[in-house]
């Protein structure tokens, strides 16, 4: 039998096998419709993780009113889980969801402002699960610009692929110092606020060749053709 993975303790959801338990509480159905209205992100977060569940899993979802919300790396995304109930079978089951999902701009009450990457529905009986994977992925490439052209410190770049919000990557052409790609790295740190930059030269895109790397308060550019920080 499949282990599950999700289980309430106080206010923190952690792995677990099949002594699956959580409070026994009940259902949130006045807030089984989208009709909130927040100012902060991370507030509206659980409502808009329950509009995609609802979409994807089944539209009778009855949700808990437990449920955890947490900040992720990225900023503006959220791992939100909770346990629910629905009919989907023919019968009523208990599910718990866990869900990623990132609020890009605009209104923050209005789901057209999310997106998630995916969604995780577990049977608590038994421990089956589905998977349902979002568009965050590509919505992500649609709003940093991928196949697009910037320029940072003097040099023009291609932007080639951002992976899920966390690391961009760039290629150029011609020849530049390293300084001057170093300056540039830094340059865009400061315009998309990511964790991990990549260059490459458009003639290989197999290997980046420069990186930059920010770490708490520290940075570093690290020349991958010298093997050492620069």
């Amino acid at each position: 039998m499949k282990n599950l993975f999700f289980i309430i303790t106080c206010v923190t959801l952690v792995a677990c096998n099949n002594n699956f338990q959580l409070p026994s509480l009940e259902s949130d159905n006045s807030s089984n419709s989208y009709t909130p209205h927040y100012s902060s992100p991370k507030d509206v977060a659980p409502e808009t993780a329950k509009t995609f569940v609802k979409k994807n899993f089944a539209s009778d979802c009855k949700f808990e009113h437990d449920v955890v919300s947490e900040n992720t790396m990225v900023p503006g995304r959220y791992q939100v889980i909770q346990k629910f109930k629905s009919n989907k079978q023919g019968v009523e089951l208990t599910y718990v969801y866990k869900i990623f999902i990132q609020y890009f701009d605009g209104d923050v009450n209005d789901v057209s402002s999310w997106e998630f990457g995916q969604l995780v529905v577990e049977e608590v009986n038994n421990g089956r699960q589905q998977h349902y994977k979002g568009n965050l992925d590509y919505r992500i490439k649609q709003t940093v610009g991928v196949g697009g052209t910037v320029e940072f410190a003097g040099v023009g770049f291609k932007i080639i692929d951002v992976r899920i919000g966390t690391s961009i990557a760039f290629s150029h052409k011609g020849t530049y110092s390293h300084k001057q790609l170093a300056a540039a790295l830094k340059e865009m740190h400061e315009t998309y606020g990511y964790d991990v930059y990549h260059i490459y030269h458009e003639n290989n895109l197999k290997e980046d060749y420069l990186s930059w790397q920010a770490t708490g308060n520290m940075s570093a550019v690290f020349d991958f053709e010298k093997k050492q920080n620069i």
